[in-house]
C-alpha cells in the first residue's frame, strides 16, 4: 500500500469520534445491499433492536469524589492476557465490505491488543489470517458436510490457533428479508447477468466499485476449496444448501470435537442457562453468549438480558463472553459488571473496515477503549477486574 493511500485512511478514520460516525461512514461508501446486509437484521428485527435497547436500560452507580488515574483493561480470557477486554467478532462477507476484509480485522484486534475471531467463512484463508501477528480464535461452521469441518479443525490446529469456536445457532440461515430485496448476496459478481439489476446500487459508490473490480470480484470460501469435488471454493450460499448436514454443529459432534481439538473450545450462541450447562458438560471451556447480533432466531432475548443467568449456571466452571449490542465502551463496561469475562464486537469493526480499511479497525476500537477510559474515571473504578453488579442498577 503506497504511503499516500494509508495516510488517506488515516485522515478518514480520525474522523470517526464514535460508532455512530462510523456508520454513518459506512453508509457513505457502501452499496445499499452490502450495508444492509451488516447493518440488518432477521425477519421483524426485533432481537436485533433488543440488543441494543438493553444495554439503554442498564444505569450505572458510580462512586463520586474519587480519582482513578489510569483505569486498568487488561484482563485474561482463556488464559491469554489482553489489553482490552474487546474481541473482533467472526464475520463473513468483510472481503465484501473491503479488500483488506478479514486480514484488516485481525490486525486491529492485535493491534488494539485483543483476539481476532477468525470466521471459516472468510474471504481469505485460514492460514493467511493465522499469518497476522497476535492471538486469534477460529470460528466452526459445518458447512455442508462432516469432513468439511473436520478438515477446517486440523488446518485450524496447524495454523496456530489457539481455540476453537463452534458456532451453534445456525440450524438454518435466519430469513434476512433486506438482503433477498437488495438481490444481494455472499456469492454476488459483478458480470453481465446481474449488472444491470444492481447498477442502481453499485454504480453511485464508485470507490468501492473499483476497489472490488481491482479485488478479483470475490466473494468465496477459500477454506473449502480442498474438500470440494472440484477443487474450487465453495460460495457461501452451499453451507445452507439443505440436507442433514448444512447446519450448525449439534452436541452429537463435540465428542469427536473434544477428542480432535486439544485446546480450548468455546461454544458460541449460547442464550439459556440450561444450554450453558449442557456446552460445559459437553468439555466447552468458555461459552459466547449471542444471538448472532440478531441475525437469526428473531424473538430471542437481547444477550444482556441472558448474561447474568448464564453466569449464575456455569460462572464458577466455564468462563462466558458476550456479543450483539455492543456500540460504545459504556455497553462493555455494563456486560463485564454483569459477569461477562470479554465482549465481541462485529458490526462496529465493519463498519470502521469500510470506511477507512484497518485504519478505520483500529479506530473504532481505540474509541472502544478511549470511552471505557473515560467512563470508568467517572464511575470511580480502578479496573475492570473490580466491576460487578453493584456498579450497576436500574434505569
Amino acid at each position: 500500500m503506497s504511503a499516500l493511500v494509508e495516510a488517506t485512511r488515516r485522515r478518514r478514520a480520525a474522523r470517526l469520534l464514535d460508532s455512530a460516525d462510523a456508520q454513518r461512514a459506512a453508509a457513505r461508501v457502501l452499496p445499499r445491499g452490502i450495508r444492509e446486509y451488516v447493518d440488518g437484521g432477521s425477519e421483524g428485527e426485533v432481537t436485533l433492536r433488543r440488543n441494543a435497547r438493553a444495554f439503554e436500560d442498564v444505569a450505572f452507580a458510580p462512586r463520586m469524589a474519587t480519582w482513578v488515574d489510569e483505569p486498568d483493561l487488561s484482563t485474561k480470557v482463556l488464559g491469554t492476557p489482553i489489553d482490552l477486554p474487546v474481541l473482533t467478532a467472526p464475520c463473513g462477507g468483510m472481503r465484501l465490505v473491503h479488500p483488506d476484509g478479514d486480514l484488516g480485522l485481525a490486525t486491529g484486534a492485535a493491534r488494539a491488543g485483543s483476539i481476532h475471531v477468525a470466521s471459516s467463512a472468510a474471504g481469505y484463508t485460514l492460514e493467511d489470517i493465522a499469518a497476522v501477528d497476535g492471538p486469534q480464535w477460529f470460528q466452526l461452521y459445518r458447512f455442508s458436510s462432516q469432513s468439511t469441518m473436520e478438515h477446517l479443525v486440523g488446518r485450524a490446529a496447524a495454523a496456530g490457533y489457539s481455540a476453537l469456536v463452534v458456532t451453534v445457532d445456525t440450524a438454518v440461515a435466519g430469513f434476512r428479508s433486506r438482503d433477498y430485496k437488495n438481490g444481494f448476496s455472499y456469492s454476488m459478481r459483478v458480470n453481465a447477468r446481474n449488472a444491470v439489476k444492481l447498477a442502481p446500487q453499485l454504480l453511485p459508490k464508485p470507490a468501492w466499485l473499483i476497489r472490488y473490480l481491482l479485488d478479483g470480484l470475490p466473494f468465496e470460501i477459500p477454506n473449502t476449496a480442498e474438500v470440494t469435488v472440484d477443487g474450487k471454493p465453495m460460495v457461501l450460499t452451499e453451507m445452507t444448501k439443505g440436507g442433514a448436514g448444512s447446519h450448525s454443529p449439534t452436541w452429537a459432534d463435540f465428542g469427536w470435537l473434544r477428542e480432535n481439538w486439544h485446546g480450548p473450545l468455546v461454544v458460541k450462541g449460547i442464550i439459556t442457562p440450561e444450554d450453558a450447562r449442557r456446552a460445559v458438560d459437553a468439555g466447552a471451556d468458555a461459552v459466547i453468549v449471542s444471538n448472532h447480533g440478531g441475525r437469526q432466531l428473531d424473538g430471542s432475548p437481547a444477550t444482556l438480558t441472558a448474561l447474568p443467568k448464564v453466569v449464575e449456571a456455569i460462572g464458577e466452571h466455564a468462563e462466558v463472553l458476550l456479543d450483539s449490542g455492543i456500540r460504545r465502551g459504556s455497553d462493555v463496561l455494563k456486560a463485564l459488571a454483569l459477569g461477562a469475562r470479554a465482549v465481541l464486537v462485529g458490526r462496529l469493526p465493519a463498519w470502521g473496515l469500510a470506511a477507512a480499511g484497518t485504519a478505520g479497525v483500529e479506530r473504532v476500537l481505540e474509541n472502544l477503549r478511549t470511552e471505557m477510559v473515560r467512563t470508568m474515571r467517572l464511575l470511580g473504578c480502578p479496573a475492570v477486574a473490580d466491576l460487578d453488579p453493584s456498579w450497576l442498577e436500574a434505569a
